[in-house]
């Protein structure tokens, strides 16, 4: 790839100077992201408060705080929706990745623009087309690789099938809207006449009826799982998350079915239970809603059990679950999209644990709730900063040939040739022979990682 000078710039000791720089050569810097408490040094400079962040259909308070305390621009509603040179990131939160088709036009957006979608994502955002997705994983590897979903029953295609399973058991299934969140639509059911007769389809799953308990309440985690990139997969799974509790002791009692605030753990429910309790103090024993730092310390601490392997287990089945919707997505990305830059997406993943700690996947939420109570801001603010640095976000072309002089001086920058601002050629999913050659020599060798490593590099 050509470069545009020679000199690069000395990257500045302190962590809060504005710009972060990439590990890489000719790769321009990002701007940096900081938590609540924390301020740049030296100061962000005006003419780069000018980037801009659209969000047409409104944004969660910590990500509206992480993107105001960076000084940047922020534009919702309809003025999001307008098109300006100045704008580096979009963030969409309309639930349509939920629906069985994209309706985002991925192929018109801007190159320097980053959105916190990908195309595709309803194969593993619903819980029907997941289902669909995971069968076949489940089939081709096998249930020992695969065997984290409860069985999942898509009616009204699977219902003679499901009928014919709850004559012979009189377990309980659960009944899910394939396409709603929040808790919205679902209640178990342990007879026939209940399962749904509609035209749309619903998802009857399996329920898991021997939850591992803690002060006898059932109990899920909501887990942070960021993908940036689906040629090649790369997935980052946040270490904290929340654990969220039911607000009434466990029991199978049938007589017991159709209590929620028994067997449903999303806050959503259980925050309208008289007997809810919100957690004011992150790391200790109590509430309705713990931090996942404070549930593994009472493993060691109250219960004496080794978590690590059943985190291990966890971390498994979120990468396997993004790799039920690889091929889809990969496909769609390489139709729609030209830039490697243009997508991130940030998942809840809901993990459930049996009494024997072993993780089930109860769903994927394609745009989690980012809540700014005391615990939720205590997990999710951090979260949101280490997301966004992750990502990165570089400065839009027309700053930089605007301002670039200026930006330099405000932060006591060396004069350099090299732009700050995004290139496209960096992230440009065009190849040539020798990039083509690469990938063929590297997807067919043989190599151990030491190898592999010190030949590609």
């Amino acid at each position: 790839m050509e470069t545009q000078g020679t000199e690069e710039y000395e990257q500045p000791s302190t962590s809060m100077f504005p710009l972060r720089y990439s590990l890489f050569p000719n790769v321009p810097p990002y701007i940096r992201t900081l938590l609540p408490d924390q301020h740049y040094d030296p100061p962000l400079p005006q003419e780069l408060m000018k980037m801009t962040w659209a969000a047409p259909s409104g944004i969660s308070p910590v990500v509206e705080e992480s993107v105001k305390h960076a000084g940047l621009t922020l534009t919702q509603g309809q003025a999001a929706k307008q098109d300006s040179p100045y704008i580096s990131s979009v963030w969409e939160t309309l639930p349509i990745t939920e629906k069985g088709k994209d309706e985002i036009d991925f192929s018109g957006l801007n190159a320097e623009v980053k959105i916190n979608q990908f195309p595709g994502l309803f194969v593993i955002g619903r819980k029907d087309r997941l289902w669909t997705c995971y069968e076949k994983m489940m089939k081709t590897f096998g249930r020992n690789s695969f065997g984290f979903l409860p069985r999942t029953y898509i009616v009204p295609e699977d219902r003679e099938e499901l009928e014919k399973v709850m004559k012979a058991s009189d377990k309980a299934m659960i009944v899910k809207p394939p396409n709603w969140y929040c808790g919205i639509g679902i209640k178990l059911i342990n007879k026939i006449g209940d399962i749904p007769n509609k035209k749309n389809k619903m998802v009857v799953q399996e329920y898991i009826d021997n939850p591992f308990l803690i002060n006898g309440l059932k109990f899920d985690l909501r887990l942070y799982v960021l993908l940036t990139s689906i040629d090649p997969v790369k997935i980052y799974l946040y270490e904290e998350g929340l654990v969220r509790f039911a607000t009434a002791k466990y029991s199978n009692d049938p007589a017991e079915i159709g209590n929620n605030f028994i067997h449903l753990t999303n806050y959503s429910v259980n925050k309208t239970s008289s007997d809810f309790v919100f957690n004011e103090s992150p790391g200790e024993y109590e509430g309705h809603k713990w931090n996942l730092r404070t549930l593994w310390k009472y493993f060691d601490e109250e219960l004496g059990v080794d978590w690590r392997p059943v985190w291990e287990a966890t971390k498994d089945v979120c990468v396997k679950t993004v790799l039920c919707g690889h091929q889809h997505i990969k496909q769609e990305f390489s139709r729609q999209l030209k830039s490697e830059y243009s997508c991130y997406k940030l998942f809840g993943f809901d993990i459930f644990f049996d009494q024997h700690l072993k993780p089930w996947l109860l769903e994927v939420n394609n745009i989690p709730s980012i809540h700014i109570n005391t615990i939720d801001a205590f997990v999710n603010r951090p979260m949101v900063a280490e997301m966004f640095n992750i990502v990165g976000f570089h400065i839009p072309k027309v700053i930089a040939a605007k301002h670039q002089k200026a930006i330099e001086d405000k932060l006591k920058m060396s004069r350099s040739e090299q732009s700050l601002g995004h290139d496209h050629r960096v992230y440009s999913r065009l190849r040539n022979k020798e990039d083509i050659a690469k990938t063929e020599q590297f997807s067919c060798d043989d190599l151990c990682h030491e190898e592999y490593l010190e030949r590609i590099l």
